[in-house]
């Protein structure tokens, strides 16, 4: 028999059908902002010996809330604990980061200053048409250069 205080912060869930699972109020997912699922490019930039240099290294976005982010960093060890965050290229906004939680191949982080809606919007749509145009445009590249080629084989 479970003790009184465990059977008070549980609550079961019927789906389809199946036996009732218990879940503990502790495990459910506690999110102030929804998390979109993205897969783009980013340039993480951090100080190394002090403030003397500045190192970066690109990674892809795997998902992008208001308050924060995940990134695939693969076997990458060298993230420190606060970082930034760069969308664009290197002239655009520096998103300042600290370091939540690191996984094998992840890295989540938290935004020191919650971004607006509207802005992680902005940068979805504008990561998203870069990606077509880039994609657009290394397709026509090879088509040109394989016509090109071509042109001489006759």
């Amino acid at each position: 028999m479970l003790p009184k205080w465990v059977l008070r912060n549980t609550w079961t869930s019927k789906s389809f059908g199946e036996k009732p699972v218990k879940y503990s109020e502790s495990t459910k997912e506690k999110r102030r902002w929804v998390r979109r699922d993205v897969n783009f490019p980013v340039r993480l930039i951090f100080p190394t010996h002090g403030l003397r240099e500045v190192q970066s290294a690109n990674f892809r976005m795997l998902d992008l809330s208001e308050g924060g982010a995940a990134l695939y960093v693969g076997g990458f060890s060298g993230s420190p604990d606060y970082f930034y965050l760069q969308f664009g290229d290197e002239k655009s906004e520096l998103v300042s980061c600290y370091l939540v939680q690191r996984t094998q191949h992840t890295l989540s982080c938290r935004f020191s200053n919650p971004l607006p809606t509207a802005q992680i919007d902005a940068i979805i749509t504008q990561k998203e048409m870069d990606l077509t145009i880039e994609s657009l445009f290394s397709e026509t590249r090879e088509d040109l250069v394989n016509d090109f080629l071509g042109s001489f084989a006759s």
